[in-house]
């Protein structure tokens, strides 16, 4: 019977194949591998941040772009030990004043900046940018790259500030900052700007390195012109608040270095509390003029452009600043050292009416110089 059967079969016949499992359409393999790609690019960006929690960091993607664009660029890796307490506290009184207070982003100083450029469409717009953000978007990102960047940013924002704590990310910032002529890092700038160590700046040096850093390119730490002297002269006066008042007591601890503060000398009023005085606008025309600032090199799209996402995330490189002109002598005297002295010029002088009758007073502008406090 079998025999039968299977000589009745055609010989050379195949048997009929099994049926097999149908190809996924081409946009959903694309879009899965996307996801792939998307997980892969998450995962490796939170492991190196894990990796720089103890590893200095090995070169940026604007050390790059610095190299591609033929400058020489120099960066030599030291800890914040090896680093003076004058420029922690420069730079936190010049970029971030409430760096110890924040968990990353400052959201207040976002509303101020969001108010005044509302107020102030003509002029050149402001951000809040904190010392976390310009490390996230240092260490991890590139100028430009529009919405996707800006998301990252705030994310990894987030991320060191759980992963690495305050200390760390000061050490990385002063360790990746740009102080222009392919500079990078304190080191670096502290050896070609004065010749010296980064551990051995006095309180003027480093006001003048804090000074410089929203345009490391355009302004000059060891040649400054009128408008750096001046933001430097402030900056000293608000480094003092900074030290003297627990502003970094977040990076140093309960031994945080303190600075010989201004004696009230005999038969004069004491003055009020400390606070932290507002620094001089940026020129808006002349060789220290900042203009426009672009998001990339050879872009015209702002910085800050206006629009939702730019507000809530304050991507912006610039500082925040108040507008109202600083008050010279909530600057107090300088250290002993004659070299860090500043000259009369250096200071901001005071308005010609200010020296007549006390003006009546008035609501304070929300923009203004406020009070501050250590975190407690």
């Amino acid at each position: 019977m079998s025999d039968g059967i299977n000589a009745a079969a055609p010989r050379g016949a195949q048997p009929a194949p099994a049926p097999g499992k149908r190809k996924a359409p081409l946009w959903r393999r694309l879009l899965a591998g996307l996801l792939l790609a998307g997980v892969a690019v998450f995962v490796l960006f939170h492991l190196y941040a894990l990796i720089l929690r103890l590893a200095p960091n090995p070169g940026t993607l604007l050390m790059t772009q610095r190299a591609m664009q033929g400058q020489a660029v120099k960066r030599d890796w030291v800890p914040l030990d090896r680093i003076s307490p004058r420029l922690v506290y420069a730079v936190i009184a010049a970029e971030d004043a409430k760096f110890c207070a924040h968990g990353g982003i400052d959201w207040d100083a976002i509303e101020q900046a969001r108010e005044y450029n509302a107020r102030n469409p003509d002029k050149r717009r402001r951000g809040g940018s904190t010392i976390s953000q310009q490390t996230a978007k240092n260490v991890f990102f590139w100028n430009g790259g529009g919405m996707p960047r800006k998301a990252g940013e705030a994310w990894m924002t987030y991320v060191i500030e759980t992963v690495w704590g305050k200390r760390r990310i000061m050490e990385m910032y002063l360790n990746v900052a740009e102080w222009g002529d392919g500079l990078f890092g304190a080191e670096a700038a502290a050896q070609a700007r004065f010749g010296k160590s980064a551990a051995d700046l006095t309180e003027r040096e480093a006001a003048l390195l804090a000074a410089v850093l929203p345009s490391p390119n355009k302004w000059s730490a060891d040649n400054p012109g009128p408008y750096v002297r001046r933001r430097a002269g402030s900056i000293q006066g608000r480094l003092r608040v900074v030290a003297n008042e627990g502003y970094a007591a977040c990076v140093f601890g309960e031994d945080a270095p303190k600075l010989p503060s201004r004696q009230t000398p005999k038969g004069e009023t004491p003055r009020p509390p400390p606070v932290l005085e507002d620094l001089p606008e940026a020129p808006e025309t002349g060789e220290e003029a900042l203009g426009a600032p672009v998001e990339e090199e050879g872009t015209d799209e702002p910085r800050n452009a206006n629009d939702a996402l730019n507000d809530i995330l304050n991507s912006a490189d610039e500082t925040f600043a108040n507008p109202p002109p600083p008050d010279p002598e909530a600057s107090g005297e300088p250290i002993s050292d004659a070299a860090a002295d500043p000259g009369p010029e250096d200071l901001p002088e005071r308005p010609p009416e200010e020296t007549q009758a006390d003006p009546p007073a008035k609501a304070p502008d929300p923009s203004g110089p406020a009070e501050l406090r250590p975190p407690e």
